[in-house]
């Protein structure tokens, strides 16, 4: 596997050498000349690229940064499934720890000449893993933003089963709006079928499953249900880098040069390092506290929560109810046929944080209670669509709070895990010492043993070496299987509107609401983390998912192609576990009473992670901390089983401009007469992932295939 990311590197230098060429005054003083004389934050992006080329290397500092990030991944939770996946496992296996060792190796042996070269080994790596949980970021990728002109691109299908076309943003408008003005499919970009380019560019992309990456590549969603505004990776940071343009070629022969630019990522610090060794000094030696929120991820306009609460998405139709800010909206839509159907639009469980009350998380649970119960006691509904597009999860209880509107009756099953390896051990034998669990930290990260409970609810654990284990499952040595919850925790505020026991919060509700069979989630393969285990939850009871857009084939997709762990942790979290352990033992050592003897103190030293401030580069990431499990696999993380939805469909040019446009080709593909054009409705076999029947199940392979086609799309760029 790590033979592929080289090759991939490789284009990279391919790319760069063909782009930029060193000038007299030097690309980095040509970009602070510029600043200093209009404050234009845009460059062009070959000389963004050689102003990062031109950075030292340190290869003590990188071999010791390596040494201690090793430390920190030690806790993502499915290391050893990620290098030997099932067959159906979309995405690529991949040996991190492996990898890590290969860059150490060609630190040491001089490989690198620039500190961009290694920061770039390292990305590529990490985010071969297509793991929405987990990232890293470098100190010399914060420099610049790369980005292309072209405004978007959209891939429409004539009536939602048709094979789709892609069209370029401003063609895509003048569809939706009926326009005659000529306009033409892309068909190649770089002499590759455009479809093709697409999807190889969407390795990058933080989602297991490829039509989930694809979606995130096109603009379809240009609101989102939340109303942020959204952009198509293709023309954002994630378009690979090392390219100065991209050709555009349509179908009608003509052609249009679309350029890449990058931008100072911070504007407001003035950029002026006259050369990549004061750039380095600047971004490279400084080891402040770093945020958890990953710089890779989609590029959205948040709606502005700070002053006042937002309006209702634009686009959409006028919301029946909502919670304050669009975290949950209910609609009663206005198509023909679907006047007994209500829609239940949950764009993110996002409740709190980002300059949100704290009431979010309740309100959030109130209103989806409140819309069920008018919508079926009152307004005679008898169906419902849940649009969750775009939905990359969030507050977990919030997911349980969901699943409790629709299904009251039943206590709610969690099954989680974490890795076992030395570092955990120590932390938790620590934790658990004495009255060390009454710590506040020892609680945040649910390492009370006398506080877990196993997914019946009922079950506790006698002590640390009862949980930890080892135990291994899935080739994953693993602790014993916890609920990530004790529901009946009443002490627990953040549980109230959770059933409990057949308890249906605030209303009190019985029984469910809808039958299952009248129950839809919609999703675009985007769905992640908390949105991933409530759609499991439902599905298990019976409800039908419909997956919209993806691949411009036949055959299924996923309802859920986003990260199936249950909880991420920044870095900045794994860092307050191994320091706030590493302080209890030091108490009891001064103490008399050492929790751990000599030589156990010293292993211990050796293994947990050390602060983040003692990198001797800055450094910002995060681990997905807990596989999830099902009921009925408790040995298989959830992230590597292949989930068919019931129903694919394709976006139609309406959908851009009328988003529930989505909701009625959903509704009539799986209660009407619409055809499916794949999944378990259409009864189409696993591996029909095209019309031609051609699967993407090898792993190795199928990375090839990609690093092929973007050596070809680089290949014509120069």
């Amino acid at each position: 596997m790590y033979r592929d990311l080289q090759k991939r590197a490789g284009v990279l230098a391919i790319l760069a050498s063909g782009v930029f060429a060193a000038t007299s005054t030097g690309p980095c003083a040509q970009i602070a000349k510029s600043y200093a004389s209009n404050q234009d934050p845009n460059v062009s992006a070959d000389l963004a690229l050689g102003c990062l080329m031109s950075m030292p290397f340190d290869s003590k500092a990188a071999v010791t940064w390596i040494d201690e990030y090793t430390k920190y991944l030690q806790f993502q939770s499915d290391l050893e499934i990620l290098e030997n996946s099932p067959a159906t496992y979309p995405s690529t296996n991949v040996d991190l720890l492996g990898g890590l060792q290969s860059i150490r190796t060609k630190a040491i042996s001089g490989t690198y000449k620039s500190q961009y070269q290694f920061d770039e080994s390292i990305q590529d790596l990490i985010t071969s893993a297509n793991d929405g949980h987990l990232w890293v970021d470098t100190c010399s990728t914060s420099a610049f933003v790369f980005y292309t002109d072209v405004g978007g691109i959209a891939s429409i299908s004539a009536d939602g089963s048709s094979p789709p076309s892609l069209y370029v943003g401003v063609d895509a408008v003048r569809l939706a709006k009926g326009l005659t003005a000529p306009m033409s499919p892309l068909a190649y970009i770089n002499n590759i079928g455009a479809a093709q380019a697409l999807e190889s560019l969407s390795v990058y992309q933080n989602l297991q499953d490829p039509d989930a990456r694809y979606n995130a590549m096109v603009n379809n969603l240009v609101i989102d249900g939340q109303g942020n505004s959204l952009g198509g990776l293709f023309a954002q940071d994630t378009v690979w880098r090392g390219a100065e343009f991209y050709n555009f070629t349509f179908a009608n022969g003509t052609s249009q040069q679309y350029t890449v630019q990058a931008q100072i990522r911070n504007p407001a610090q003035p950029f002026n390092f006259t050369d990549g060794n004061e750039l380095y000094t600047f971004i490279c030696t400084s080891t402040q506290s770093s945020t958890t929120t990953s710089k890779r991820s989609t590029v959205v306009a948040r709606v502005d929560t700070s002053s006042s609460t937002p309006s209702a998405p634009a686009l959409y139709p006028v919301p029946v109810m909502k919670e304050a800010y669009n975290t949950i909206v209910g609609y009663y839509p206005d198509d023909a046929g679907l006047e007994d159907v209500a829609v239940l639009g949950v764009p993110t469980f996002e409740t709190s944080g980002s300059n949100l009350p704290d009431d979010v998380l309740y309100n959030f649970a109130i209103t989806a209670e409140w819309f069920v119960q008018n919508a079926t006691q009152k307004d005679g509904k008898k169906k419902i669509i849940i649009d969750m597009q775009n939905n990359g999860g969030g507050v977990v209880v919030s997911g349980y709070a969901l699943l409790s509107v629709f299904f009251p009756n039943e206590t709610i099953y969690s099954g989680t895990r974490f890795r076992a390896h030395e570092a955990m051990d120590f932390i938790g034998t620590i934790f658990n010492y004495g009255n060390n669990s009454d710590n506040s930290t020892v609680s945040r990260y649910g390492l009370a043993v006398n506080a877990l409970v196993q997914p019946d609810q009922t079950s506790t654990f006698q002590n640390w070496d009862e949980v930890y284990g080892p135990y291994t499952e899935a080739g994953i040595p693993v602790s014993a299987l916890m609920a990530e919850f004790n529901f009946a925790d009443e002490a627990n505020p953040v549980s109230n509107p959770i059933n409990i026991d057949g308890e249906g919060g605030e209303l009190n509700a019985r029984t469910p609401p809808f039958a299952p069979e009248n129950i839809i989630i919609l999703t675009d393969g985007r769905c992640s983390s908390t949105c991933t285990v409530f759609v499991d939850h439902m599905v298990s009871k019976g409800v039908k998912t419909v997956a919209v857009g993806g691949r411009p084939r036949a055959g299924v997709m996923q309802a859920i192609g986003g990260v199936k762990g249950s909880e991420v942790l920044g870095l900045t979290d794994v860092e307050s576990m191994a320091t706030t352990a590493a302080s209890l033992l030091a108490d009891s050592i001064s103490s008399g009473s050492p929790i751990l003897g000599d030589k156990n103190q010293a292993r211990f030293s050796e293994v947990n992670p050390i602060p983040l401030t003692k990198f001797p580069m800055p450094i910002s990431g995060s681990i997905n901390y807990l596989n999830t499990y099902t009921a009925y696999d408790d040995t298989t993380p959830t992230q590597f089983t292949y989930e068919a939805a019931n129903c694919h469909i394709f976006y139609t040019a309406e959908t851009l401009y009328k988003p529930s446009t989505t909701w009625a080709l959903a509704a009539n593909s799986t209660w009407g007469s619409a055809q499916c054009v794949g999944g378990i409705q259409a009864n189409t076999d696993l591996g029909e992932y095209d019309e031609n029947n051609e699967t993407t199940t090898s792993t190795s392979s199928g990375l090839s295939t990609a690093l092929g086609l973007l050596l070809a799309l680089g290949s014509g760029l120069s």
